[in-house]
């Protein structure tokens, strides 16, 4: 009787702490919050709108716990992430969040990087009822580029809304099954308050996949690379065309952008190896000219840079979304590889190239 009596009043106790916690996490019509009680031994985080890395905002942990809230018209992915992951350092971490408007998102534990399901689980409001099995099977689509973790999910939770957030990865990683995962969505869950967040994913999929087509049709191997005019440091335009002859590196950077800044010491040490047979042109992206000239400066970067201006179609043309992005050419302009982030590779594709010389 005492064992009994004193489990019953820690469930009291629990359901007092519940219903407080409950009213905590209480949404609010219009807004989005996040909530994050992690265990990582980090004061800042930053969450980010997937759809633009500009809108950053800043969290400060406040008694043991992180807290952003924002106004919010419609479903959208968000980053939450250490201010490190942006200096280009490995020791941070990083996770994707869907953001509903009127729902709050708590997130608990550990996030891992070297973990597939990051060691975190979700919960809050109606929609992250499920979420953290959502999460899992995410992380499966990214790692395993397999979509069979998303159609379970989906058989299992039928009626769950966090099925949306599987839609994007799906049609990104494994595109031939989207049809399918569409399939097993319910009627309730497609044409409800997620219709325009998975439309739109829809959209943004086919779109990526049409791109990353494109680009190895046009950045194939072998493939003459588009030419370009653009201002150099100087203000004087100077063309790719002008660089035949020699092995060129096309370097697309940015001085908001951690691990282009990262990897300049490592390039700096190739540059100086191999500047007689290649040349370096980087291709400064979304900056001022200013922010641009000054990061050129206090990097102390040797090789020739061009500015990339938001009307320019260079972007376009050689598909870049994501930084850095380097792109080998022979003498004769003509593609030989493209390495996106700050790899490795590109440095040993490098001593592969030159070694016979």
């Amino acid at each position: 009787m005492k064992r009994f009596a004193f489990y019953s009043m820690l469930l009291a106790m629990w359901a007092v702490a519940a219903n407080g916690f409950a009213q905590q996490v209480q949404g609010e019509e219009g807004r989005w919050t996040f909530i994050g009680k992690l265990s990582n031994r980090v004061d800042t985080l930053l969450v980010v709108p997937a759809d633009n890395a500009r809108d950053m905002n800043q969290m400060t942990r406040t008694d043991g716990v992180f807290r952003f809230s924002t106004e919010l018209a419609q479903a959208k992915d968000y980053l939450v992430l250490t201010p490190s992951i942006l200096r280009g350092e490995r020791t941070g971490f990083y996770f994707a969040v869907t953001a509903v408007p009127g729902e709050v998102l708590v997130a608990e534990g550990f996030c891992d990087m070297q973990k597939p399901a990051s060691g975190l689980t979700y919960g809050g409001t109606k929609f992250y009822g499920s979420y953290t099995e959502a999460a899992a099977a995410i992380s499966q689509i990214t790692t395993q580029q397999t979509a069979q973790p998303a159609l379970d999910f989906v058989k299992a939770h039928p009626d769950s809304e966090s099925a949306a957030c599987l839609v994007g990865y799906v049609g990104t990683y494994c595109p031939d099954r989207l049809n399918d995962l569409l399939a097993l969505l319910s009627p309730t869950v497609r044409n409800g308050r997620m219709k325009a967040f998975i439309d739109q994913e829809i959209a943004n999929a086919k779109a990526y996949v049409e791109q990353q087509s494109r680009r190895e049709r046009t950045l194939a191997a072998g493939s003459q690379a588009p030419d370009f005019t653009l201002n150099d440091l100087s203000g004087k335009p100077l063309s790719l065309s002008s660089l035949k002859g020699k092995y060129v590196v096309l370097d697309f950077w940015g001085s908001w952008c951690g691990w282009c800044i990262k990897g300049f010491p490592k390039m700096k040490e190739y540059y100086t190896k191999y500047k007689d047979k290649m040349e370096i042109l980087g291709m400064d992206c979304s900056d001022t000219v200013e922010k641009w000239k000054k990061a050129v400066s206090d990097n102390e970067l040797p090789w020739l840079q061009v500015y990339v201006p938001k009307d320019s179609k260079v972007t376009a043309d050689y598909m870049v979304n994501a930084f850095p992005t380097k792109i080998v050419l022979s003498p004769e302009g003509k593609v030989i590889a493209t390495v996106v982030g700050e790899d490795p590779k590109f440095y040993l594709m490098l001593d592969e190239l030159f070694k016979a010389d």
